[in-house]
């Protein structure tokens, strides 16, 4: 019996404690969990190698670089929120498989010439490219979670795939932070070290694309051929009638902007304190990245527990308290004096990596039950898209809290953002507790 028999469509496979859903087979898990590894390194590395591309390709001071960064993500999110409702809605369409290979093809090309730019304007032209992959792959990494696992098994396969996340974002702020330094060490001069860098990282996406035709072929079950992309965008924002889903929407404002104030702020905040300690930005650029291996390391650690946890929770108990973790641990950051006083800011990073891990596998997990399958692309697009909403905010608006305010304003401002959605939970958690 093939996967492609009828009948090998009704049979259900096991991984460990993972029940798949009809039709799943471990191939296809296995695939996923390879790009789950590596997707939100791939996401944030560029991201937190932009301040030594400015430094050293650009020569563009640091005085600058807050409002610079802040606007290539502003530009990031910008594309995002014009493609990534089309690419969940084309995801129902086609399939996850066709648009997780596109979205790392593009990834291999955007990191390609990234580094290459010899000015702010190919600078801006390069990080379109790349968001149209980040638009793609984020879209698709979420919906999987929604399709592959039992609903007895979601919250630890999405435990699962948040640890090995975390455990490809150590590799690469931990590891592949330092390959400019390295590359310098050998003799490269600091432009070409970080082009070396970058053109390995988009070896990395290129190899990720072949293994993503290992995914489940075809059109999720229950979608109509040929259904317009426009109508299962629409069926998307119309889902936001089930108060769980308009909750799991709201969440997504800051939960995703929890994942890039690290890269964009703490990133920028370490090396300019580092450098103006006497660090190369080489060795600053190292310890930053250190800093936020610490924090996607506390992630991996918590990451299976509290995923092993939900699925013995309602689904907005879940929201509770992921969001309760998140602001406690933004906002303890963000009113730290020292950033390089490591036994300072090591504790506040361990709790925001638990915090971070919480709100997304926590809004994760909540629509993955709710979705219906026959759109659940085109929901989990609408999940993204407001989340990116959410970092258009605090990357433009943060930008210039951290120039004009103080570099930890951007986490006090996030810290909050997760403490209202906390408040909002807690409160339709009440009302459900009362009408039950």
């Amino acid at each position: 019996m093939t996967e492609n028999d009828p009948s090998a469509a009704a049979q259900s496979h096991s991984v460990g404690p993972i029940e798949l859903a009809p039709g799943v087979t471990p191939r296809h898990l296995y695939s996923y969990l390879f790009a789950a590894t590596l997707s939100i390194g791939m996401f944030t590395y560029l991201v937190s190698l932009t301040p030594f591309i400015l430094s050293e390709n650009l020569g563009i001071p640091e005085s600058e670089h807050g409002r610079i960064i802040g606007n290539l993500q502003f530009l990031q999110e910008i594309v995002m929120l014009i493609s990534i409702g089309w690419w969940g809605a084309i995801s129902d369409r086609v399939g996850r498989r066709a648009v997780y290979f596109i979205s790392w093809i593009i990834m291999g090309v955007g990191y390609s010439i990234y580094a290459f730019a010899t000015s702010i304007d190919q600078l801006f032209i390069f990080r379109i490219v790349y968001a149209l992959a980040i638009a793609a792959s984020t879209t698709t990494l979420s919906t999987i979670l929604g399709d592959y696992p039992r609903e007895e098994s979601r919250g630890k396969l999405s435990g699962i795939t948040f640890f090995l996340n975390g455990v490809g974002a150590v590799f690469f702020f931990v590891g592949m932070s330092k390959l400019p330094a390295i590359f310098q060490e050998q003799g490269a001069d600091a432009i070409s070290a970080g082009r070396y860098a970058f053109l390995i990282v988009a070896a990395m996406a290129f190899v990720t694309a072949i293994v993503m035709t290992g995914l489940k072929p075809g059109r999720p079950e229950g979608v109509k051929p040929k259904t317009p992309a426009l109508v299962l965008m629409k069926e998307g924002l119309l889902a936001a009638r089930n108060k769980r889903i308009a909750l799991a929407y709201f969440g997504s404002f800051a939960a995703r902007a929890d994942m890039i104030v690290i890269t964009l702020f703490l990133v920028l905040w370490v090396v300019q304190s580092s450098v103006a300690e006497g660090l190369s930005a080489a060795d600053a650029q190292a310890r930053a990245g250190m800093y936020v291996g610490i924090t996607s390391g506390a992630a991996v650690v918590w990451a299976p527990l509290f995923g092993y946890l939900s699925d013995k929770m309602d689904r907005v108990h879940v929201m509770v308290i992921g969001f309760l973790l998140a602001g406690i641990g933004y906002t303890w950051l963000g009113f730290l004096t020292d950033v390089t006083s490591f036994s300072a800011t090591i504790p506040a990073l361990i709790f925001v990596g638990i915090g971070q891990t919480s709100t997304i596998l926590a809004t994760t997990v909540l629509l993955g039950k709710e979705a219906p399958a026959a759109y659940r692309g085109s929901v989990f697009g609408m999940l993204n898209l407001f989340g990116a909403i959410g970092i258009l905010g605090i990357s433009t608006g943060g930008g210039y809290l951290y120039d004009l305010i103080s570099p930890g304003a951007p986490f006090v401002t996030i810290g909050i953002a997760n403490t209202v959605v906390f408040f909002v939970a807690l409160l339709m958690a009440r009302r459900s507790s009362k009408t039950a």
